[in-house]
């Protein structure tokens, strides 16, 4: 099942991208400076381009020309908000052992993005940001009901890559500048590898090596596994405005701020769960 949806949206992704570079817009409407004409023997004649007064002693800047109707750059990504939320304090069921959790930072990632206009003011954009994020999950007896300090612990790392799929508009029309734009879409989050390790300790913090699957509680019931359960596919819904221009060098940055609403948790559990409501920092540099 995971395979056959990884493979259904990369077909999606593969025909998107193929339709942008079918469809795109010319950036060259043609020079109005330049009009073909017939002599009096009905041969055709081209008139001689005239150049503005301003670019005679001077170069155009790489600045000043128009954004290809197709480009590619790499993009750098951060996220103030964890993607993963957790409860640090933690929870205290009725025997009084405790469970809490702890996020891995991974607030950084990075990728690649490809660009084409499709019609006069809006754009198809594809993209790739690849992500590491994880968690510690602990559980801790208490040695008054279970007679031990026991703990158990299970940490995981996650490699996962974000495919978001956007349409933007950077017409004039409800725009502040020509350069900003505004966009809305969708994207798909592929988990690729989940790495888990688990420790058993004693009330010396001793290692007893791994938890072994079903191990019996003191407390009652048995030791899950795996204690935090993931989706390895998850989609959602994309927001954001931003900004594209060229540098003197002909560079293309273009920066912008996100907003996602995933539509299911990566991870769960009672006290993680996956930040449903992510914001996005990116900044693109293309070509």
């Amino acid at each position: 099942m995971k395979n056959s949806l990884r493979k259904s949206v990369f077909v999606v992704l593969a025909s998107s991208l193929l339709a942008c570079s079918c469809f795109a817009a010319d950036d060259d409407p043609g020079d109005p400076n330049i009009f073909s004409h017939k002599d009096k023997d009905g041969n055709p004649k081209v008139k001689e381009k005239k150049t503005p007064k301003q670019l005679v002693s001077s170069s155009v800047k790489a600045s000043e020309t128009p954004i290809p109707r197709v480009w590619i750059g790499l993009t750098g990504s951060y996220t103030p908000l964890n993607l993963i939320k957790a409860n640090t304090v933690g929870l205290t069921n009725s025997n009084s052992d405790s469970t809490s959790a702890k996020s891995a930072q991974g607030l950084a990632g990075g990728g690649l993005t490809v660009n084409a206009r499709v019609l006069h003011n809006y754009w198809i954009s594809i993209g790739a940001i690849y992500r590491y994020n994880g968690y510690d999950w602990n559980y801790a007896l208490n040695p008054l009901t279970d007679g031990n300090f026991d703990t158990f612990t299970e940490r995981s790392r996650a490699r996962m890559i974000d495919f978001p799929l956007l349409v933007k508009y950077s017409g004039r029309k409800y725009n502040i500048s020509k350069r900003t734009f505004y966009e809305l879409g969708a994207v798909y989050r592929d988990v690729l590898s989940r790495k888990t390790t688990t420790n058993w300790a004693d009330f010396n913090s001793t290692s007893l090596g791994p938890i072994p699957p079903g191990l019996p509680l003191p407390s009652g019931g048995a030791y899950p596994s795996p204690i935090v359960a993931y989706k390895p596919h998850t989609f959602g819904a994309v927001a954001g405005v931003g900004l594209a221009a060229k540098d003197d060098f002909g560079i293309i940055v273009s920066p912008e701020v996100r907003y996602t609403r995933w539509m299911g948790d990566t991870f769960s559990n009672d006290v993680l769960h996956s930040q449903k409501n992510q914001l996005e920092i990116t900044v693109s540099f293309g070509f």
